[in-house]
């Protein structure tokens, strides 16, 4: 109940119009984006060899980004727009895994790709945080805090031959469940919007569902890809995850 509650607040959260020139692209190794510039480049290259070893081990995927600041964006949605952007982890599968630092902010997220939720529930990646990553960033050490996180999920990850062995039994009927809620919403927005464009209340009403604010949305690249690094398979957050201050 509470994985489908959290979908339906990000269906809701993705209506809104969003920045698209505040969400980082794609660099060529993918793996990495280090937009915030605190990474050595030993760090970057461990992150990129561990991931593209995991990936071809059993299509898993581990992604860090920094960014200097959210540009008034909150860290879920940055976190979630990103991660669809870039289609993190496999499209069946859904195994992908985003770590990203907002560095004005003192913000970190963990986001969960669906497939992933059976291994690393929300509790679990708050407690990775608090133990192996908060403790560093208070400090400012940004490397040995980074390496120190991912190794852990990277160890939960490259443990397990096969990640669907792992995906709760019901998730699939789960997910089709969510799909057929979000086709009835989205039709029912339309058909208020045409039904009763000309009623002066509803018009008023729906203000905020105005045409221009589905063109707004459908501009800001909420769901486009970036293609630099040739690695996203197709992968979509269901907006799992935690988020920690430092």
């Amino acid at each position: 109940m509470l994985t489908l509650i959290k979908r339906i607040i990000l269906f809701f959260s993705l209506l809104i119009p969003i920045n698209a020139n505040a969400i980082v692209n794609q660099t060529y190794d993918f793996y990495v984006n280090d937009s915030a510039n605190i990474l050595s480049q030993e760090t970057e290259k461990y992150i990129v060899e561990k991931s593209s070893s995991l990936y071809k081990y059993n299509g898993s995927q581990i992604v860090v980004v920094t960014v200097k600041d959210l540009e008034g964006m909150s860290i879920e949605t940055y976190a979630t727009t990103l991660f669809n952007n870039w289609k993190i982890g496999d499209k069946e599968k859904n195994n992908g895994l985003l770590l990203l630092l907002a560095l004005n902010e003192r913000e970190f997220r963990v986001e969960v790709g669906s497939g992933l939720e059976g291994i690393l529930p929300d509790g679990k990646t708050g407690r990775y945080q608090d133990n192996y990553l908060i403790p560093y960033l208070k400090e400012n050490k940004w490397d040995d805090g980074i390496k120190s996180l991912y190794d852990a999920f990277y160890n939960d990850l490259s443990s397990i031959e096969n990640i669907e062995e792992y995906t709760p039994a019901d998730f699939n009927k789960l997910n089709k469940s969510i799909t057929t809620l979000i086709i009835i919403i989205i039709i029912f927005i339309i058909f208020i919007k045409i039904k009763f464009n000309d009623n002066p209340l509803i018009s008023s009403y729906g203000r905020g569902f105005s045409s221009r604010s589905y063109r707004d949305f459908g501009s800001s690249g909420s769901f486009s890809s970036h293609s630099s690094g040739g690695f996203s398979g197709g992968g979509r957050s269901s907006g799992g995850g935690s988020t920690r201050r430092f």
